[in-house]
């Protein structure tokens, strides 16, 4: 670059930190112009937590209220996922609340299937004192 000072320059002036910017002040015509100039270095970075739901109460509840062996499963998978998540590993924490929410799915079918198959039990299958003593 040759050695022209800023007061040299027509236009516009030299940007303070960068000695080989030239910023224009104006255009020719007088009207008033935007200048954008970009300084090297490094781009902010964003830090996204692990998108995941947290399934400990429903794993919680299905275990107390439906079919407690797969609950227990539902709570050991939903604990692994929030300590995934907290450790920043995202996608262990997505395969962790997924074996949550199919095991917490599995036992409220089966506590389902379980109340039903009691209520046939007690209502057909099992004789009632009435019926004994007619006989």
């Amino acid at each position: 670059m040759s050695s022209v000072t800023v007061s040299e320059r027509p236009h516009g002036f030299q940007y303070p930190g960068n000695q080989h910017s030239y910023q224009p002040l104006y255009n020719p015509q007088g009207q008033d112009m935007t200048s954008v100039v970009r300084q090297p270095g490094v781009a902010p970075t964003v830090v996204n937590r692990a998108q995941y739901r947290d399934w400990m109460a429903p794993a919680v509840l299905s275990c107390l209220c439906c079919f407690w062996p797969t609950g227990i499963c539902a709570i050991i998978a939903a604990s692994n996922a929030n300590q995934a998540a907290e450790a920043g590993d995202v996608i262990e924490a997505e395969r962790q609340s997924r074996s949550a929410r199919t095991h917490v799915i599995v036992s409220v079918i089966l506590g389902i299937i379980g109340i039903i198959l009691i209520i046939v039990f007690q209502v057909f299958l099992q004789p009632s004192n009435d019926m004994n003593r007619i006989h």
